[in-house]
C-alpha cells in the first residue's frame, strides 16, 4: 500500500467526473492509498448541539467532509439523495444502522421502516465503509463514551436529503449545512471579510 496525502487524494478526486464516480476507481484508491489521520486535523471541529459537518473540498462531482461526533450524537434516519458515499473512520467508532422503507418513498406519506440487518460498528483503522440509497437508508450514532471522527466522500455534493421523522412516520426534505469549510469556522470567515 502507498501512503497518500490529503493533497494527493484531492488531486485524484479532482480528476474524476460523474462517470468515473460510478465505477470502482474510488474503492480501489481508498483500499491502496491510506491517508494519515493527521491530514484531517485542520478540518476537525466539534459541535456541542449536534454532530459537526466540516467541508474540506467540493466540486460538481464530489464533496469531501470531516464529520465530528461527541458521545451520543446521531443522525436522523436519512437517504443520500441518490449519491454514493464512502466513509473512513479516523478516530473512535460509530454505529451504522440500515433501514428499508416498505414501499416507494413519497413526501408526506406515512411509512413504516424495517431494520435491514444488524447494526454495524465501524472502528478507526477499518476498511472504508460504503452506502447508497440502493442498499438502504441509514442512521449513524456515536454510541461510545469517546469522541469520534469520520471522513465522508459523496459522489456529488448533497445539498439536501430526505430524513425520516420517527414521531410522524413521514419523510421530509432537510437542507444540509456545513459547520466549517476549508478549515475555517463561519465566524472566522465573516470576521475576515470585514
Amino acid at each position: 500500500m502507498k501512503q497518500s496525502s490529503l493533497k494527493d487524494f484531492l488531486e485524484f478526486l479532482n480528476q474524476q467526473d460523474a462517470k468515473s464516480f460510478k465505477t470502482d476507481i474510488v474503492d480501489k484508491y481508498l483500499k491502496t492509498h491510506p491517508i494519515d489521520h493527521e491530514e484531517f486535523l485542520p478540518y476537525t471541529f466539534f459541535r456541542e448541539e449536534t454532530y459537526g459537518r466540516n467541508l474540506i473540498a467540493k466540486n460538481d462531482f464530489f464533496e469531501l467532509l470531516v464529520l465530528t461526533w461527541l458521545p451520543e450524537q446521531r443522525t436522523a434516519i436519512h437517504d443520500h439523495a441518490n449519491q454514493r458515499c464512502w466513509v473512513l473512520m479516523e478516530l473512535g467508532s460509530l454505529t451504522f444502522k440500515n433501514y428499508e422503507p416498505i414501499g416507494p418513498i413519497i413526501d408526506e406519506k406515512k411509512y413504516t421502516l424495517k431494520p435491514a440487518g444488524k447494526a454495524e460498528v465501524i472502528k478507526a483503522g477499518s476498511s472504508p465503509a460504503y452506502i447508497d440509497d440502493g442498499i438502504a437508508l441509514h442512521s449513524i450514532a456515536n454510541a461510545s463514551r469517546k469522541p469520534a471522527i469520520s471522513v465522508h466522500l459523496y459522489a456529488a455534493p448533497v445539498a439536501r436529503c430526505r430524513i425520516y421523522d420517527e414521531a410522524s412516520k413521514t419523510f421530509k426534505w432537510s437542507e444540509l449545512e456545513y459547520f466549517t469549510f476549508s478549515g475555517n469556522t463561519w465566524n472566522e470567515t465573516i470576521q475576515a471579510l470585514h
